[in-house]
């Protein structure tokens, strides 16, 4: 990878632990994800206004389509694990992507792993294991019952959502080369905002099934916190997207895995969760990984 998109990757990281730390200290975080879709929707018909959006190909519509109905299972699956869980805990689970990704990537885009890209992915994967693991088992406790407790199901839910659009948005930067009917900075951005749109629709036709589950109340008193977020999550995955158009998947989410270090201090630091020290250490180890992983060619 080169300097610059290492960089974009590791920006895109902190951006994306901020808007979730947003999420999880919400008084609700579901209804929280709504209001912060309604955002992404306005922003997208501003784009929609200022381009022509029927130049790009049909291919590229079925893949933002199918981008979006991933998408609105991972924001149901996240939202619904930090109403149950420590970021901390529920983070590292979310971000564990790249134990499958590169596997998936091998076989549908043709992509090679070196040897020293391998074993950064290896130690980032085992690190984000520890983390998971760490404290829980004991007791009677197995690894297999830790991994498969009922409370962790959203969260398993929402890790195959990462790995799902990951693939999808993937195929989807490569073919938005081809527009060249909108300008080059803009693929990313379009692109995102197209899917979100599918996205957060069906999350609002799900939301509204049931009387009085949408908490108005929620975005009087957090509409600030409610936009950043929004500009976050725009901004964050826009810069992933960007950085997809010209290198490899299975490193790019390796690395965008540091925001697992931040997940774990913010943990600590403003929601006071435990295990702090030994997860930072574990975390720094997998810092090795991910400079392994970033430098390999």
């Amino acid at each position: 990878m080169s300097p610059l998109s290492v960089l974009l990757v590791l920006l895109s990281a902190g951006i994306h632990i901020g808007w979730n730390s947003l999420t999880k200290s919400s008084s609700n975080p579901r209804v929280f994800s709504l209001f912060k879709g309604s955002y992404l929707l306005l922003f997208t018909l501003i784009i929609a206004l200022n381009f022509d959006l029927a130049e790009i190909p049909i291919d590229i519509w079925i893949l933002i389509g199918l981008s979006g109905m991933i998408h609105f299972v991972y924001i149901l699956g996240l939202s619904s694990a930090y109403e149950q869980g420590d970021i901390s805990y529920v983070y590292p689970i979310v971000r564990s992507a790249p134990a499958f990704v590169p596997l998936i990537a091998y076989f549908i885009f043709a992509e090679r792993i070196s040897l020293r890209g391998g074993v950064g992915i290896a130690i980032v994967v085992f690190s984000v294991s520890t983390l998971l693991l760490w404290g829980k088992i004991g007791k009677g406790k197995t690894v297999f019952s830790v991994i498969f407790r009922k409370e962790n199901a959203w969260a398993f839910i929402t890790l195959g959502t990462v790995v799902g659009y990951s693939i999808v948005d993937k195929a989807g930067m490569m073919s938005m080369r081809s527009v060249k009917e909108l300008p080059d900075g803009m693929h990313a951005v379009v692109y995102f905002l197209l899917e979100t749109s599918v996205c957060y629709v069906l999350y609002w036709s799900f939301m509204m099934r049931k009387r009085g589950i949408i908490q108005w109340s929620v975005f009087k008193k957090e509409w600030v916190r409610i936009a950043l977020a929004a500009v976050g999550t725009m901004t964050s995955y826009g810069l992933i997207l960007h950085v997809m158009k010209s290198e490899n998947l299975s490193y790019i989410v390796t690395l965008r895995q540091t925001s697992i270090l931040f997940a774990v201090v913010i943990g600590w630091f403003y929601f006071r969760e435990s295990h702090f020290k030994i997860r930072l250490l574990i975390s720094l180890l997998m810092i090795l990984g991910l400079y392994l992983t970033a430098t390999a060619h």
